[in-house]
């Protein structure tokens, strides 16, 4: 299995931007959990298999430009279910 490709462009006492960079079907991000709240914003778009600490597993579809949020202490691990390369921007919310 491929890793997902990580590049923090913005980390100061606010916020903590990342780019994800799925090379290929299959790349994923290894199992880690969220620290903050986040919004992740699709570049590409794309078919992932999300699994969470628990054992269970999800299908989810990104839309490009179509941001959604998460939760701090969420526990998972996101590979790329699609025929190719996909990229989206996470964002960390960190507290004031």
């Amino acid at each position: 299995m491929n890793a997902a490709e990580p590049t923090i462009s913005l980390d100061d006492d606010r916020v903590r931007v990342t780019s994800w960079r799925f090379p290929a079907t299959g790349s994923a991000t290894g199992s880690h959990r969220h620290e903050y709240d986040y919004v992740v914003v699709p570049i590409t778009g794309g078919r992932f298999v999300v699994a969470d600490a628990d054992g269970s597993t999800r299908e989810m579809t990104q839309t490009p430009g179509q941001p959604y949020q998460g939760t701090a202490g969420t526990d998972h691990d996101v590979t790329n279910a699609s025929d190719s390369e996909t990229v989206f921007v996470e964002i960390e919310l960190k507290p004031r």
